[in-house]
């Protein structure tokens, strides 16, 4: 299964855009939200802040330059059809944008395991390198220990030894205070 990251990096002509990065975190909202649709008047909202932007307006902007941009690439194109399960004849919007891949990401989820990890592995594009995100069991909050490493393969194993182990939240945010991932 292909990670988010993997997935914009794709569909991106180039990286740098910062309207990259706030669909990048718009997804993974709403991920969250699956299978409603999001809101993006409360995904602008909750992106408020990231990269410096503070109107949810200039948010939503940045996200439509980036899908414009992705639109104009030919190869974005035919890579989208797999995310909307059908052929697109006209410029997705950012909302549909943004709901195709949180669906098609959602879903897969449920095609790899077999009962919802609370941990997911996340890509921190200013830093580049991956970190994890926990669900807090009871409620809708996630806590994120961002750029852990630059090797995916290392922040993997560190999911599975969590997931094997059960480990708390608190019990890792105590390791990962202490270092004890370094």
């Amino acid at each position: 299964m292909k990670n988010l990251s993997q997935i914009l990096t794709e569909l991106a002509n180039h990286g740098s855009w910062e309207g990259y990065g706030l669909l990048y975190y718009a997804v993974e909202e709403a991920v969250k939200v699956q299978p409603m649709p999001p809101s993006m008047d409360k995904l602008c909202k909750k992106l408020v802040g990231i990269g410096g932007k503070q109107n949810p307006e200039t948010i939503y902007r940045s996200m439509a330059r980036a899908v414009d941009d992705i639109w104009a690439r030919d190869a974005s194109r035919m890579l989208l059809k797999a995310y909307y399960r059908r052929e697109l004849v006209e410029k997705p919007t950012p909302d549909s944008f943004i709901s195709a891949l949180a669906r098609y990401l959602w879903e897969q989820s449920f095609l790899q395991q077999d009962e919802i990890s609370p941990y997911r592995i996340t890509f921190d594009i200013p830093s580049q390198k991956y970190g994890i995100i926990i669900h807090m069991e009871g409620s809708d909050l996630w806590a994120s220990f961002p750029a852990l490493s630059e090797d995916l393969e290392r922040v993997r194993r560190i999911v599975r030894f969590l997931e094997q182990k059960q480990v708390s939240l608190e019990a890792f945010k105590d390791f990962y205070l202490s270092g004890g991932l370094q």
